[in-house]
């Protein structure tokens, strides 16, 4: 759980010379100017919405131009996007795909454009090294991070009653987070039981329906843990949790939640006692791999880690930004780094 201090104090003395960070060396290090990046996808919860505003603001830095456009999770408007940024001329894609099963047919849309995917990760058979390349966090290691939090709280148990809030079911972290979590769980030696789960779709409301749905029915007792793909839904959870007398600061009417993205509403939980924790999924270090990345395939060039400005891991195919664990060791770091980015 101590894990992370260091790469978050050394976030936060980058965030102030990071605006150009696209400024790297190695190939990758040529200045976007005269790049034209159409950016498509789904700006459906807080963290996607703060990481395209993010990419703009690193384009814009680099002497590119990203143009956002919202599919409001509709495939066919994704489609419209594929369409438009191949007959405005546009130099590369940028898209969080709505479906990542559709990956082939966008690719098949956008020619000789080539896409950099980001947020949901197509399968590999769908990438190809320079041309269609994914840049993210490893989904798996949010769920083992989640999972670790609560088996950690629970160590002296024999047995674990979770309730797990999922994203939208075809977005590829919902299954990488969730498979990776009940892995861990279940590979722990404890019995654990699965007193509850349904996909809330990334959304605070959502979230905050079935968890009072699931109470009202069975009552809160029943549940030890609150596993959520991300903080939206932690957020929600915490309001069914505090709805019911929970999570006010009593030790003996406390439910351990535990989210994923480090937003700022999150973070403030946490440090009111109210959410026992998140993962920092680091929109500031994946918007500059992708500018750097964008600008590379663009213009048909190499590129490795060292070229990319960030620490992360070049994978073939795949652009791997690392998660990492927010607890009491690193919670007053990582608000520090999440204010200077809305600042």
């Amino acid at each position: 759980m101590k894990k992370g201090l260091c790469l978050i104090m050394c976030l936060i003395l980058l965030t102030g010379c990071l605006a150009g960070c696209g400024q790297t060396t190695g190939n990758a290090a040529a200045n976007g100017n005269g790049i034209r990046i159409l950016l498509s996808l789904s700006k459906a919860d807080t963290f996607r919405s703060a990481l395209a505003q993010q990419a703009k603001a690193t384009a814009e830095a680099n002497g590119a131009t990203l143009d956002i456009f919202d599919a409001e999770n509709s495939i066919e408007n994704q489609v419209e996007h594929i369409k438009k940024a191949v007959a405005e001329n546009y130099d590369v894609i940028l898209c969080g795909p709505v479906d990542a099963d559709t990956t082939l047919e966008l690719e098949a849309l956008a020619g000789d454009l080539p896409i950099v995917f980001f947020n949901s990760c197509p399968d590999e058979s769908r990438l190809e090294s320079g041309r269609y390349m994914y840049v993210g966090s490893d989904e798996k290691v949010a769920g083992q991070y989640q999972a670790e939090y609560i088996l950690e709280q629970f160590s002296s148990a024999n047995e674990i009653s979770v309730a797990l809030l999922k994203g939208a079911k075809s977005h590829s972290a919902t299954k990488g987070r969730s498979n990776a979590l009940k892995d861990t769980l279940n590979d722990s030696g404890k019995t654990i039981h699965y007193v509850f789960e349904d996909n809330a779709n990334w959304d605070q409301a959502q979230a905050l329906d079935k968890m009072n749905t699931w109470i009202t029915a069975y009552g809160i007792d029943g549940i030890e843990g609150v596993l959520c793909n991300n903080d939206g839904m932690a957020m929600g959870a915490l309001q069914a949790a505090l709805n019911n007398g929970y999570n006010k600061g009593e030790a003996d009417k406390f439910v351990p939640i535990v989210g994923i993205d480090a937003n700022m509403d999150a973070l403030e939980a946490m440090k009111s006692g109210g959410l026992l924790g998140t993962v920092l999924n680091d929109r500031k270090s994946q918007s500059i791999a992708i500018m750097n990345v964008l600008k590379a395939v663009a213009k048909g060039e190499d590129f490795t880690a060292e070229d990319l400005g960030v620490d992360c891991t070049v994978d073939g195919k795949y652009v791997w930004v690392p998660y990492v664990i927010v607890d009491e060791s690193n919670l007053d770091d990582t608000i520090e780094l999440m204010k200077s980015l809305s600042e």
